[in-house]
């Protein structure tokens, strides 16, 4: 099933299915004898019957071992093991790395100037250009330089 959910995999299909009967039984309970169409109610449209005869195709070709237990494998992990620190990186996966952050941090400024220049960085001063485009009051010339 190639890591996705049934959910993933159909979810017309997965729309039919009654909560209260897919709890009630094991997932070998529901491969044995294809009891796993029970669970199935409402009728099927003609996207939700493609699903279906997907989802017959590839839960056909499973096979499971009595006694042998059910295991977890935690995708975001070289492991396959739950780490803290996976779900850490998950979280910034694809985020943007801010690379000069440790010329502002670990300077000998202090704390004022660097968040200041932290805000500059990230483009967050209120220069007398921004605020005008958001139409709140600002000086026309440079309170430094008259310009």
């Amino acid at each position: 099933m190639s890591g996705k959910s049934i959910q993933d995999l159909a979810p017309e299909v997965y729309a039919l299915v009654t909560k209260w009967r897919s709890r009630r039984r094991t997932v070998m309970e529901a491969l044995n004898n294809n009891k796993w169409l029970e669970g199935i109610q409402g009728t099927l449209s003609l996207e939700a019957l493609m699903e279906y005869l997907e989802l017959w195709d590839i839960i056909s070709t499973v096979v499971l071992q009595e006694g042998v237990p059910d295991r977890h494998i935690w995708r975001l992990s070289t492991t396959g093991q739950y780490t803290a620190k996976s779900a850490y990186d998950a979280l910034f996966q694809g985020a943007i790395c801010f690379e000069p952050y440790e010329r502002i941090w670990k300077s000998w400024a202090p704390p004022k100037c660097r968040f200041f220049m932290w805000l500059v960085a990230h483009n967050r001063c209120w220069t007398a250009d921004r605020l005008a485009k958001q139409g709140l009051p600002h000086h026309d010339r440079c309170l430094l330089c008259d310009h």
